[in-house]
């Protein structure tokens, strides 16, 4: 089943203290809830873009073109997880950025960053993911992500699939 949705892609980030590289495996940064620094700015974005949602009964896939407002435009983005391990998402974009990025919760993943001059290494460490897109329409990830040799970004991400363009809007 394919059908043309609209999401709403709400994001707060803020600066991670410590590396995902520098830690050891099985050990975690420091939660940004026990950050007894609260001062840190957080980057809030919202938008709202039509996407296709794609369901061919083993996985689901949600794709969207990216838009100035994420700095990412020219892109566009699949967010995508297997029925039966909703919990593991993947999310890839290719155009003017090129990803490919996984989230699974409590695990560390190596991932890429494609740039026109070079790929870059990429560490994402997933606290968690609440995927509720099949009877809620939300998907939540808490998320970590680090360039080698940047500043790590803490993310927390929600994604919430609308009513379709052509029904009212029920509450």
């Amino acid at each position: 089943m394919l059908k043309k949705v609209r999401i709403e892609i709400i994001t707060d980030r803020f600066e991670a203290k410590g590396s995902l590289y520098e830690v050891p495996t099985g050990q975690l940064l420091p939660a940004p809830e026990n950050d007894p620094d609260q001062s840190q700015e957080t980057e809030h974005m919202e938008m709202t873009v039509e996407a296709s949602y794609h369901d061919d009964g083993h996985r689901v896939c949600i794709r969207y073109k990216e838009s100035e407002l994420s700095g990412m435009e020219g892109s566009t983005t699949s967010v995508s997880f297997q029925k039966n391990d909703q919990s593991l998402i993947s999310m890839l974009r290719d155009g003017s950025v090129k990803t490919a990025l996984i989230f699974e919760p409590t695990k560390r993943h190596l991932c890429v960053y494609q740039t026109q001059i070079m790929p870059f290494e990429v560490c994402v460490y997933t606290r968690s993911v609440n995927n509720c897109i099949e009877t809620d329409g939300i998907l939540e990830m808490d998320y970590t992500v680090e360039l080698r040799g940047a500043q790590a970004e803490h993310t927390r991400f929600l994604l919430r699939v609308l009513p379709a363009f052509d029904k009212p809007a029920t509450k």
